[in-house]
Parts: structure tokens; sequence; C-alpha cells
């Protein structure tokens, strides 16, 4: 005969243990970056802590007071971290915000059929554990829609974590009606919805733990960076004198899209352009996604200028884009790359040989150089 209360005491220690471990590594990343990000990402693990132990006791006002906290902390977390990373949350793009009221409202329509017909009973602290669920998974769903805004910045980390808070918000809503079922049809709820609960859980709190623990969130917010003696503008350069760079910014966090990781410094944030981008490793970049190296190109110039520095960029890979991106495309590339560079006070270091290019398009890097000077 199965044990349900044991399960569900098994159940209930994992997530417990999550929810502990996840509060406890994020708030360590608030304290070294200071983003308010994972503060309250880090709090609304936190509250999901206090909230399970109200569910062993089945207090629901407590249920419903501190699932409330947790989404509002997950969803401020989410808000606050895409405006760290100057994403604006665009939800009217991509969540109906207008159908809100009238889903709820045939939610608790639903609920009022259910207690009717005699499926399920209003005990004390229904309606709140009702509507907290509710609200809560409605916070949940904008909270993973509103990551997707910054997926260009984390990749796989965003989109995994778009997809844990829906489906987190998605299985708050039967919670509630589980509950006001019968006692013999409860019994086997820890095997359901338990289990779901700590899977979601510690799907969840290992996503978000990943994420603020990546190079993408706090790399550059904890390094303490030494002076930068080179000169501020574009430098164009050969494999002789990059070389010799390399030597001079070997203790600089450049930010650099190579052809080869082994052969810059580890201190480096390094991009392997490669057309196996989609085996899966975020510093893999594909030649085609101009537009992600150029993404990561702003973020990094606008941390390091945080940071109180200036921020070196290195292309060690023009002719290789040039095979998979027409001229035009790849100079307009350089110049947006350029503008930032230029708007941040930083460096940007293109390493070509001159015998891969046409005498005019040579001639037209070189005066992306003379615009910079």
């Amino acid at each position: 005969m199965v044990d349900y209360s044991m399960l569900s005491t098994i159940q209930g220690m994992i997530v417990l243990i999550a929810d502990l471990l996840a509060f406890t590594l994020i708030l360590r990343v608030y304290r070294k970056t200071k983003r308010r990000s994972a503060l309250f990402i880090s709090l609304a693990w936190f509250f999901d802590f206090l909230t399970v132990i109200n569910y062993t006791v089945l207090n629901p006002y407590a249920i419903g007071f501190f699932l409330s906290i947790v989404s509002m902390l997950m969803f401020y977390g989410v808000v606050e971290l895409c405006k760290e990373e100057d994403r604006a949350v665009t939800l009217l793009k991509i969540f109906p915000l207008a159908l809100i009221p009238p889903l709820l409202a045939l939610y608790f329509i639903g609920l009022e059929i259910l207690a009717k017909i005699g499926m399920i009973d209003i005990i004390s602290g229904f309606i709140i554990m009702a509507g907290a669920h509710a609200t809560a998974g409605v916070f949940f769903l904008l909270a993973g829609f509103s990551i997707k805004s910054i997926e260009e910045i984390y990749s796989r980390k965003a989109r995994y974590l778009f997809i844990g808070l829906v489906l987190f918000g998605l299985h708050l809503f039967p919670i509630p009606i589980i509950y006001g079922l019968p006692p013999y049809v409860q019994e086997v709820y820890p095997i359901i919805g338990y289990a779901t609960s700590a899977v979601l859980v510690v799907f969840l709190t290992a996503l978000t733990i990943k994420l603020t623990y990546s190079d993408e969130f706090s790399k550059l917010k904890t390094l303490e960076i030494p002076k930068i003696t080179i000169e501020p503008g574009v430098l164009i350069v050969d494999k002789r004198r990059y070389d010799i760079l390399k030597e001079t910014l070997k203790d600089i966090p450049v930010l650099a899209f190579v052809r080869d990781l082994k052969e810059v410094a580890d201190v480096w944030e390094r991009y392997f352009i490669t057309t196996i981008s989609k085996e899966g490793k975020d510093n893999f970049i594909s030649p085609t996604n101009l537009e992600r190296i150029t993404e990561l190109s702003y973020r990094y110039l606008r941390m390091m200028e945080e940071k109180g520095s200036r921020g070196v960029i290195v292309l060690d890979c023009v002719e290789y884009l040039l095979m998979y991106n027409d001229f035009s495309s790849v100079m307009k590339f350089l110049n947006k790359i350029k503008d930032f560079v230029m708007h941040y006070n930083g460096t940007l270091i293109i390493v070509v040989e001159k015998g891969a290019f046409a005498d005019q398009q040579w001639a037209l890097l070189m005066r992306l150089l003379e615009r910079a000077q």
C-alpha cells in the first residue's frame, strides 16, 4: 500500500531544500553584484519556502498571503532584470493583458459551478486560496513572457526560464480545486500535485541559480579591472600586431569574437564564431547572427562604463563573417559597433589581413578607421 503521507513529506522536503538553496545562493550574487533583480528573485524563493511550510499544515490564509508575495517578487525581479539589461517589458505585444479580467472571472465562475454540482466543497479559506493561486498564476505567466525580452542576451537560460515560469503559473490554477475535492480523492494528490510542484520548483530554482551565476549576469560586475592603457577608438591590425596587443591586454576583461578560443586569455569574455552554434553552447555564435554580436557588444560596453572603466572589443573573425554575409551588411554591422565604442569611449580592435580584401573593400574599411579618429 502506498504511504501517501510519506511521499508528501519527502516531496515537501525536496521543495524546501531547493527553496533555501536558491535563496542563499542568489542572495550571495546580490551581495556581490548589487543587482536588485537578484535580491527580488532570492526573496521570492524565501517566501516560497514559507508558502510550502503552510501547505503542510493547510493554512489557506497564510498560503494565500505568502504565495501572493512569491508571485509579486518573482514578477518584479524579472522586470528589474529586463530593466538592468535595458530591455523594455513590452507585455502588450506578447501577452493579451486585456483577457486577464474575463479569464479570471470565468475561473471563479467555474469554481462556483463545481461547488453547486457537489464536485468540490467550499471549505474555510477556500476563496482566499483560489484568489491567491489565480492571481499568482497570472503573475508567473507575466514573468515568463517578460523574460523573453532578454532571450538574445541569456540565450537558452532565458528560454528555459520562460518555459518554467509559464508551466509553474499554469499549474497553480487547479490547486484550489484539488483541495476542495472529497477526502478520498485528496489522498492521491501527493503523487500527482506535490510531485508536479516539486519538479517545477526544482526546475525553476536551478534555472534562476544558473542565470544569476552566469557570466552574462555577474562577470563584469565582480571583476577588478586593471587600468587600460590602450587608446580609445578603432584599430585595424594584422595578426602580428594583434599578438603584441594580446600581451598588453592579457589581464583586461576584453570582449572577443574569435575563431580560436585557445588563443585568447582566460579573463577575456570569449565567443566562438562558428556555423555549429546550435550545438548547445552559449558562447557559440553563428556568423550570420550579427545582431547577437551587436547586442553583446553594447551590453559589455555599458557594463564596463558602470564599472568605471573602458571596454575593449576584439573582432578576430571579420573574414569569416564575410563568408556568410554580404560586404555591405558586415560594414553596417562594423559601423554600428564603432558607434557604440565611440559613445562609450572604448576601443574596437579589428584583426584582418589586407590581402583578404579587394582594393575597394579595403578602402571602405580604412574609411571606417578614419571616421573613428
